[in-house]
């Protein structure tokens, strides 16, 4: 008994089984395949545009880059990115009208417009000496800090001691008025009793801790209307350190603020940035874009 081992006709029936959903499968990429062809020739035609309409849609752009304001902020709009969208536009204009009607005179041309775009020296001097302020800020920062803790400590010592006096006083106060009480007992006996203890050392005691708290109480309002600034007392007077550190604190930063508006004004580059905008703005109004202009000026590129 021979046994037919050919699985070419079992195979094609096998196969039957999953022929539609290939068959299928196969439409749907057919049909993918010719929406991706519209969708490039749909691309590829409004590409095509109108090299006129391209040059005057640059040429407006560029008006609008050339009076462009500048962001001030960290992370902001600043001169690199003014220059990335300027560069992007004259690529998106070579590219729509063809590189071959963009002439090597007018590729030179436009680096030597961007090549004046840089900060100035001034600007830079600016920049020196706003990194110097910076630094001059931090220390009077630092100083104002030290002085404020020192300012704090030495006011917190002043009011204990005068806390310290004034109990103190009190006590010696009561003690006085013991000792008169006692020398005023003693004049009714004076002929039987000796004299007893004076009261004149009890008196100058008083007398020095109640001069003592008043100068206290005036050496704590001096350190508190200096650290303040209140009252007008001059530097030297009271915590003349935390009031002369916040006086260099105030006019770094004051100074800080006027160069960095200076830098600014400086980096804005508004007059080049409009005159770079306008020079190749006439480049392109100068550029003939018919066919047969070619990127040498001469024989269109094959």
């Amino acid at each position: 008994m021979q046994v037919n081992l050919s699985f070419g006709s079992e195979t094609g029936r096998a196969r039957s089984g999953t022929k539609g959903f290939s068959s299928k499968a196969k439409k749907q990429k057919r049909k993918k395949q010719e929406f991706h062809g519209h969708r490039r020739a749909h691309f590829q035609e409004s590409e095509r545009l109108d090299p006129e309409q391209v040059r005057a849609r640059t040429v407006f752009a560029l008006d609008r880059l050339g009076h462009q304001v500048l962001s001030s902020e960290p992370g902001g709009y600043d001169l690199e990115d003014w220059l990335r969208n300027l560069n992007s536009l004259l690529d998106d204009f070579q590219e729509k009208v063809g590189t071959d009607r963009v002439t090597d005179e007018f590729r030179v041309r436009r680096q030597e417009a961007l090549s004046h775009l840089v900060p100035s020296s001034s600007a830079r001097d600016i920049e020196s000496e706003i990194e110097m302020l910076t630094r001059e800020e931090e220390a009077a920062r630092v100083a104002v800090d030290e002085a404020e803790r020192k300012a704090t400590a030495r006011l917190a010592s002043l009011r204990a001691e005068r806390d310290a006096c004034g109990k103190e006083l009190k006590a010696q106060k009561e003690k006085l008025a013991e000792l008169r009480e006692a020398a005023q007992s003693r004049k009714l006996f004076s002929r039987i009793l000796r004299a007893g203890p004076s009261t004149e050392q009890a008196e100058a005691g008083v007398a020095a801790l109640e001069s003592k708290l008043k100068r206290l109480e005036e050496e704590i309002e001096r350190s508190r209307k200096a650290r303040t600034g209140a009252g007008g007392v001059a530097p030297g007077e009271g915590d003349s350190g935390y009031f002369e550190a916040t006086e260099r604190l105030e006019a770094a930063r004051e100074k800080l603020l006027d160069l960095q508006s200076s830098r600014q004004n400086m980096l804005q580059l508004a007059r080049e940035r409009e005159e770079a905008t306008q020079t190749i703005s006439g480049m392109i109004s100068a550029l003939k874009l018919e066919e047969g202009a070619s990127s040498d000026g001469g024989t269109r590129e094959r």
